[in-house]
């Protein structure tokens, strides 16, 4: 699908409203004590493009949500890996899967954020 195919992502305002679910996770020495939970951030901004860079800046992401503050070995890592991006279509009042475009997109902007070349 080319970007010329691609749907209108606009809402009634003219912004584009994604919105980008990982699933995150900790890991412990103690594996009884790994979290794990979905985090969800919204996006707002004038272009697809725009607010996929928006969320590739945000790739330093706060990983409070899965620390276990009880835990009682060491903490190995945190990590998250996207699920899902979606577009809130103002039209049908529901959220929208992207094309694959908009994912490659994003992870390629992301990895620029993150200083790693191709």
């Amino acid at each position: 699908m080319s970007t010329d195919e691609l749907p209108d992502m606009q809402d009634q305002d003219g912004k584009v409203r994604l919105n980008f679910i990982w699933e995150t996770e900790s890991h412990y020495e103690d594996e009884d004590e790994d979290e794990e939970c979905d985090h969800e951030e919204e996006y707002i901004a004038d272009t697809w493009q725009e607010a996929c860079d928006d969320a590739a800046d945000c790739y330093d992401w706060d990983d409070e949500d899965v620390i276990n503050f009880e835990a009682e070995s060491d903490l190995i890592e945190t990590s998250r890996d996207l699920a899902t991006i979606s577009y809130y279509d103002s039209k049908k009042e529901e959220w929208i899967d992207v094309p694959q475009e908009v994912y490659d997109y994003f992870g390629n902007a992301e990895q620029k954020a993150m200083g790693i070349d191709d």
